[in-house]
């Protein structure tokens, strides 16, 4: 009997040949480049991928698949010579190697298919179909990291690879008080770390020149107090674009809400309902009043570069684990030592300093059923009523004299629906 499963993984196997050969070939003809490898080859060696491995496992050995790897690295080294031989004039249109390693990937595409995993090749072969496709792209973003980049990227594998898995996962504390675990702690920290630099590395691919309001939609994602410092320092230097700071800076308030909420249900899912209202509702003033911000003037401003510094820092990051472990463990025990009253203050407190801090001390809390959901709510919503007061004070004392007027109302807007929502939950 005819076994169609074969002919299934052999038409796979072809089918990503031809997709990424056809990328290849298209690439090296726009770019006038050359290389002995075009569509038919690479769809004949992602075949021969299959092939091999399916001639292994009929023979229970390798040896099929590693003499067919060989024999075409043998073939691509001879084609190279030959070619290099044959236009030794003219090798500035050499495509060099990226498309001889595709040559090799598409070969172990090709296996992949035959042993039936079908979505692995898939993914890979759309993940190699990119980092082909957008060459230029990529090339112009490795021209804009510099030297810090590169040590602050080895300082997040350093503290997010090399620390994590050696911290004991293990709650220590006082009798009743049993809240501190190192490698949750540190998972806190390497996850709001992480955020900052994956908003940095989009702000590094966007560019600087796309106007302040990204400035404050990006810098949101990482940290709105740092945002809002960030501007508040700009803005004395150029107090006509008054307007536009105090518009970014409430932009950024309002990713902080939308940014804690995905945090807040990416740890806990079941609260996706509970947390809606208190979180979500003043991204609303927030956002309208960014946007009226935008557009009151009725004119266009030239755009100013954003020069952002890397976010990640390891000294930051080592505070940010401290103020994490110590809002958590007084929020623990004011609950346990003077009841409920005390954790909102205490969360009104610790929101004046740090939002983040405060919320995973409190999802933390919920995880482990220590508060209800009411008490979470009004936890949350004292702490960011103390964070939209603190950040509107640095405003108006620190920035320029022009951001004063606006910042007004974006305070009153968001704490007076703050506010409300406060009352609604402690009535009922």
């Amino acid at each position: 009997m005819i076994e169609f499963d074969i002919f299934y993984k052999l038409a796979a196997a072809l089918g990503i040949g031809f997709v990424i050969g056809m990328q290849r070939e298209g690439s090296n003809n726009s770019n006038q480049a050359h290389h002995p490898a075009g569509l038919r080859t690479f769809s004949i060696v992602s075949l021969c991928g299959a092939v091999a491995a399916y001639l292994g496992e009929l023979m229970n050995s390798v040896a099929p698949f590693v003499t067919g790897f060989v024999v075409l690295g043998l073939l691509l080294m001879a084609s190279h010579i030959a070619y290099g031989f044959s236009r030794a004039e003219d090798k500035t249109n050499f495509d060099g190697i990226t498309t001889s390693v595709s040559f090799f990937m598409i070969y172990f595409l090709g296996a992949l298919c035959w042993y039936n995993k079908l979505l692995e090749a898939g993914m890979l072969m759309f993940v190699l179909l990119w980092l082909l496709t957008l060459k230029r792209q990529l090339h112009k973003i490795a021209t804009m990291i510099s030297t810090e980049d590169i040590i602050a990227a080895v300082k997040f594998a350093v503290v997010s690879l090399m620390i994590l898995p050696f911290l004991p996962n293990q709650a220590y504390g006082p009798p009743g008080l049993e809240v501190l675990n190192p490698h949750t702690i540190w998972l806190f920290v390497v996850f709001i770390s992480g955020i900052g630099f994956i908003s940095y590395v989009l702000i590094k691919i966007i560019g600087p020149g796309k106007g302040i309001w990204l400035t404050g939609l990006f810098g949101g994602l990482a940290s709105s107090t740092a945002l809002t410092l960030n501007m508040v320092g700009r803005s004395r230097e150029n107090e006509s674009y008054a307007n536009d700071f105090t518009m970014s800076i409430v932009l950024s308030w309002a990713v902080m809400y939308a940014r804690l909420y995905l945090i807040c249900i990416f740890l806990m899912p079941r609260l996706a309902g509970v947390l809606a209202i208190p979180l979500l509702v003043p991204v609303v003033p927030s956002l309208a009043y960014s946007l009226y911000l935008k557009f009151k003037d009725g004119r266009d401003h030239t755009q100013k570069s954003s020069d952002f510094s890397n976010p990640f820092k390891l000294l930051p990051a080592i505070k940010f684990g401290l103020i994490f472990t110590a809002v958590m463990f007084v929020a623990n025990a004011a609950r346990v030592y003077f009841g409920n009253g005390a954790l909102i203050a205490c969360s009104f407190l610790g929101g004046a300093a740090e939002m983040d801090a405060v919320a995973f001390s409190l999802i933390d809390m919920s995880m482990k059923a220590a508060i209800e959901n009411r008490e979470l709510i009004l936890s949350l919503l004292f702490a960011s009523l103390a964070n939209t007061i603190t950040k509107g004070l640095l405003v108006f004392f620190l920035g320029a004299k022009a951001m004063r007027r606006p910042i007004i109302p974006a305070v009153l807007l968001i704490c007076g629906v703050t506010g409300v929502m406060i009352g609604f939950y402690f009535v009922v």
